[in-house]
């Protein structure tokens, strides 16, 4: 036997320098394995609903540069209420990802793990939606395709925003290949599927006939900060950045684009 059986076989109390522990006593015998072992907090899960995925989002916009907005800043700018945006940041707080900063009546916010946030934000609100629909429009490259449902969505003052790999195409990342469909966010703002794909000019189509692909965009992560982007002779509006590489992963070869893009979202372009 080893020594520890020895002093258990002799009805001995000890804890070792491990933190192991076996307490004898008459009738009594306990033993712990893990008495030494950190206790480990449990965090309250991020929550990334009723408008936190936007303040997220926003938070990560506007510190591309360094710089620490105010909890009001970061409302305005998402669009959201002070205590709304108040809770996504004291969450982030909460899990180290952010440091808060008291100055007088001012709260401002330092972003300490942009990498882990983006990450997060990606997990819980990539593309789609809730909703999906599939449809076809005739264009002569895809890219064609992207600007005239842009197009399309700006006659009818329908917010919409290209994703995706034809997103990142449009910040100058492009693959050998051509993306096969032009994915969009858009904020349907109440209205049926038919009447959004109407306005558009979309005509439903099966999945394998499909080349456009929008989904609601309850949040508004997809549509906000949306920006007029060129490429070549077609301009599009396209999501921020930082919403296209969230949406890239799932894609064919999504990763390698990500990385790309990654640049123009550290450095805010």
């Amino acid at each position: 036997l080893d020594w520890r059986a020895q002093l258990r076989n002799a009805e001995v109390s000890f804890v070792d320098v491990s933190g192991v522990a076996e307490i004898n006593w008459p009738r009594v015998h306990i033993s712990a394995r893990r008495f030494g072992s950190p206790v480990k907090r449990r965090r309250r899960p991020l929550s990334f609903q009723k408008g936190h995925a936007l303040v997220v989002q926003e938070l990560l916009a506007v510190t591309a540069d360094g710089s620490t907005p105010t909890i009001g800043e970061l409302a305005e700018g998402a669009g959201v209420s002070v205590p709304t945006t108040s809770r996504a940041v004291t969450q982030l707080a909460e899990h180290g990802l952010v440091a808060k900063r008291r100055e007088g009546t001012w709260v401002s916010v330092e972003v300490v793990d942009r990498v882990a946030i983006a990450t997060r934000l990606g997990e819980r609100t990539s593309w789609p939606g809730d909703e999906m629909l599939s449809a076809f429009l005739w264009g002569r490259t895809i890219f064609d395709v992207a600007a005239r449902v842009s197009d399309a969505a700006a006659r009818a003052d329908i917010a919409l925003a290209v994703t995706g790999r034809v997103g990142a195409a449009f910040y100058g990342v492009l693959g050998t290949s051509s993306p096969k469909e032009v994915r969009s966010w858009v904020d349907v703002r109440g209205r049926s599927f038919d009447d959004v794909a109407e306005a558009l000019d979309l005509e439903p189509a099966a999945a394998e006939e499909a080349n456009v692909l929008i989904s609601t965009d309850r949040w508004q992560v997809g549509v906000h900060r949306r920006m007029d982007k060129q490429l070549d002779d077609f301009s599009a509006s396209v999501s921020h950045p930082l919403r296209v590489w969230c949406d890239l992963h799932d894609e064919q070869r999504g990763s390698e684009y990500a990385a790309q893009i990654w640049g123009a979202v550290v450095n805010g372009q």
